[in-house]
């Protein structure tokens, strides 16, 4: 597998792949397994289309403006602050690449649907592991990952699996932290895009330090418990064609509650 050279070289090189932690434990030859096999259609983010997750038949979730997905909080989000901003170099550089993906493969990675599309993805399956249904991501989530995600859920308590889930209103900010756009043999082009997720949580233990780079949650008066913010991340695969919306797969899924496993 190799990145597109005619990309590269219109602009700036394709979102270098971290190596340590950011990497969640994948391997460059797990990259190149998974962009051999198709995978199942488990959503698309085109405007006016209606999907439905893998586990979720008889559940449908619309892009239009409004509707969110399933596991909406209804209680009054706290007062929360900026204290910081992500990485200006690396938002750039992905910028630059969701742009070419758009102007050669017309894939709108900035559009309202496509951001609406990753949250669905991460209510889905966050509250799939918080209730221990892990057979119900298959066609969402890679079979690599199903069983990496079934690990590492199985060193928390229960209380503490219960505290992954996560719903629609307690997402506060998403950003693409990394993109790559490979080819295999065949000439297929794939595209893998990893989203930070800054949300809302209920966990007990230790502030996640990434989370407070760029937001605060300011102290309650009435002295009910105070939420913290945790950081996800997922990581996306898809083929990418000219004109048509990718089949979408989660490959990565990290949280900040993992590292609260004693």
């Amino acid at each position: 597998m190799q990145r597109i050279g005619r990309l590269a070289a219109c602009a700036a090189p394709v979102c270098p792949r971290r190596s340590g932690p950011t990497r969640w434990g994948q391997t460059a030859e797990h990259r190149q397994h998974c962009a051999t096999v198709r995978p199942a259609r488990p959503f698309s983010a085109v405007t006016g289309r209606r999907f439905v997750f893998a586990g979720e038949k008889h559940r449908l979730f619309s892009s239009q403006p409004g509707a969110e997905g399933p596991g909406k909080s209804t209680d009054d989000r706290p007062v929360i602050s900026v204290v910081g901003i992500p990485d200006p170099i690396a938002l750039i550089r992905c910028k630059i690449i969701m742009f070419l993906l758009d102007l050669y493969f017309e894939l709108n990675m900035n559009s309202a649907e496509f951001e609406r599309g990753v949250k669905q993805a991460l209510v889905h399956v966050s509250n799939k592991m918080s209730r221990g249904r892990y057979h119900e991501l298959k066609g969402l989530v890679s079979a690599e990952m199903m069983a990496y995600v079934e690990k590492r859920c199985s060193s928390l308590t229960e209380t503490q699996r219960k505290q992954l889930s996560v719903a629609t209103d307690d997402i506060i900010f998403v950003l693409p932290e990394d993109i790559s756009v490979v080819h295999d043999k065949y000439g297929r082009k794939f595209c893998f895009i990893v989203m930070r997720f800054w949300l809302l949580s209920s966990h007990e233990g230790p502030d996640d330090p990434e989370a407070l780079k760029i937001f605060k949650v300011a102290s309650t008066e009435d002295g009910t418990p105070q939420k913290k913010i945790a950081t996800a991340v997922y990581e996306f695969h898809g083929e990418v064609k000219r004109g048509a919306s990718p089949d979408w797969t989660v490959t990565t899924v990290w949280h900040w509650h993992w590292n609260l496993a004693a």
